[in-house]
């Protein structure tokens, strides 16, 4: 095939990739990440550097407040929805990660396999499900990470990648993991300290004014963050074994302890080695094999997190990186299925996919062939997979998509859209209630009032398209989600009805398997009932599948404790 046809196909891909991104972002909500950065970039306006010690769940760099109150700016000015313009730059930084793989690939897309693995990368079906409608920033920050290597690796620009890779650290954080490699990698002092004092530079101007405000506190929130425990790789399988093995409980809690400074300590050990070898890989490579490396052995997660890894993994060949974005493509579909309620998708609730494991262990595996691989070429110069696996890869398709269309089937509510224009305008006005609520306390009335006013009005939208989807489904007249059952279950509990907050909590269960919340409301009601072997059957349960919530945890003894007084006869 000639270069002209190759780089057609690719272009042919990527535009068809980028067009149904689009067509997502524009039908699509999102996922309750979408609202949360609305709420950060609406909150900062009123309370600036305050708002880390208003919201305790912000863990991005100050620079992101910036960055979101633009993008607010430009909603409102344009009139285009938010959900649509936070997504659009993610789809945009694909396309440029696309093109500078090709870049520093060079000549290599020549060869069929690579070329194959590039062509895939183009149509990624990960990167269409994770930048069209989940709705983060990790695309972009992957976008900067890959400049900072194109410019400092491939255009001896160690300055300008310099300023590409504070670029990354300004969207998100976890560009740290590559500090050891990226040192190591930069021959000679001259171009180590261009390339970081020119990222420290960016950081301290673009996390201004926050960072000289109140700096301990946006390190804290900051540096502090640590992704969810339990859900995928190791710390998945150190959890269930703890479950099915209580013994073993120790090692779960030693990996949930020092699990992410023992992967540091290791990517601190991996760059060494790389830089050692005779034949020092390629920067490209040497970042590619980090990221892969580190989610083998990471043990916090999230789905958007596999937009990490796409563009570093072309040079592998076609059937390790088919391998992964079958897997991880139907990984993520199933779980935004779960999310969603059932198809046709428009706004996504986020809850632990206890119920979906099989799937994350075949993602999680395929990246462990891919980090195989990938070492085999830094130590080898070259990848060799056995015929087996793709044969194994191949005939599995058909079973994993079976067993896909079965849990989609069984996760679908049967009304559509279970989370529809309505829910996204409810949650809207809570927000905004909240944030009337805050401003209040906080001695400002009359910015209250108009916040209150807003908020009202989006309640009345809200209330206006579910009135109209009852007159034309009167069966949604008695439509729940899982999360008004939860609601709903709480206010039993508050005015005394445990019974009654039992099975409203039981129901949401029915409707989305694994729900936390719901297995810790029954296990306070089941307290309250004096059922003690229910309570503590629902409370860990409930640690069993948010293993991190100190709040579950704090339950589950309360319950044991109960049960221990009640045998005791006190």
């Amino acid at each position: 095939m000639s270069p002209r046809n190759r780089r057609a196909l690719i272009i042919l891909a990527a535009a068809i990739a980028f067009a149904v991104k689009i067509l997502l972002a524009f039908k699509t909500y999102g996922t309750n990440d979408v609202y949360t950065y609305e709420r950060f970039g609406l909150w900062s306006r009123y309370f600036g550097v305050d708002l880390y010690g208003i919201a305790p769940d912000l863990n991005h760099p100050p620079s992101m407040l910036h960055v979101l109150s633009f993008l607010l700016w430009v909603s409102e000015r344009t009139h285009l929805p938010f959900h649509f313009v936070l997504r659009l730059p993610g789809i945009l930084a694909d396309a440029g990660s696309l093109w500078l793989v090709c870049r520093i690939l060079g000549e290599r897309i020549a060869e069929k396999s690579v070329f194959i693995a590039v062509l895939i990368i183009a149509i990624a079906p990960t990167h269409i499900l994770i930048s069209g409608f989940h709705g983060n920033t990790d695309p972009i920050m992957i976008f900067f990470v890959m400049a900072a290597v194109w410019l400092a690796g491939y255009r001896d620009n160690p300055a300008a990648g310099g300023v590409a890779y504070g670029m990354a650290f300004c969207i998100k954080i976890a560009p740290v993991i590559l500090v050891p490699v990226l040192f190591l990698s930069l021959n000679g002092a001259k171009k180590r300290i261009a390339f970081f004092a020119a990222a420290a530079a960016v950081v301290v101007i673009a996390w201004s004014p926050y960072v000289f405000q109140q700096p301990s506190l946006v390190a804290h929130h900051v540096f502090g963050y640590k992704s969810s425990y339990g859900l995928w790789g190791f710390s998945w399988l150190f959890r269930e074994l703890a479950n099915t093995w209580p013994a073993s409980q120790w090692l779960n809690n030693y990996f949930s302890l020092i699990g992410s400074p023992l992967v540091m300590v290791a990517i601190l050990a991996l760059s060494v080695a790389m830089n050692r070898l005779e034949k020092k890989p390629s920067l490209y490579t040497q970042v590619g094999m980090v990221f892969l490396f580190f989610f083998t052995f990471t043990s916090g997660f999230a789905v958007q997190y596999l937009a990490w890894l796409t563009p570093w993994v072309a040079e592998l060949g076609a059937l390790p990186v088919a391998l992964f974005m079958i897997t991880g493509s139907v990984f993520l579909l199933v779980v935004y299925n779960y999310w969603t309620l059932g198809m046709p998708w428009y706004m996504a609730i986020a809850y632990p996919w206890s119920s979906h494991q099989y799937f994350q262990v075949l993602c999680w595996l395929s990246v462990m062939i891919l980090t195989f691989a990938a070492w085999r070429r830094i130590r080898y110069g070259q990848v060799i997979m056995p015929a087996s696996l793709g044969r194994l890869t191949l005939n599995g398709i058909s079973p994993v998509l079976r067993f896909a269309i079965i849990h989609m089937r069984r996760d679908k509510l049967g009304f559509s859209p279970a989370y529809g224009e309505d829910q996204v305008f409810y949650t809207q006005a809570d927000e905004l209630h909240n944030l009337a609520t805050e401003l209040y306390q906080r001695g400002r009335p009359s910015e209250a009032s108009v916040v209150q006013m807003q908020s009202d009005l989006l309640t009345a939208r809200g209330q206006k398209i579910t009135d109209s989807l009852a007159r034309a489904q009167p069966a949604r007249t008695y439509l729940h989600v899982p999360e008004e059952y939860v609601d709903a279950s709480l206010d039993d509990y508050n005015r005394g009805d445990f019974t009654q907050c039992v099975q409203d909590a039981t129901e949401s269960l029915k409707l989305r398997p694994g729900m936390p919340a719901a297995w810790n409301k029954i296990a306070l009601c089941n307290a309250e009932l004096g059922d003690w072997d229910g309570a503590i059957a629902a409370a860990t349960q409930a640690l069993r599948i948010e293993p991190e919530s100190e709040v579950v945890r704090q339950n589950l003894d309360m319950a044991i404790a109960g049960k221990r007084r009640a045998v005791s006869g006190y």
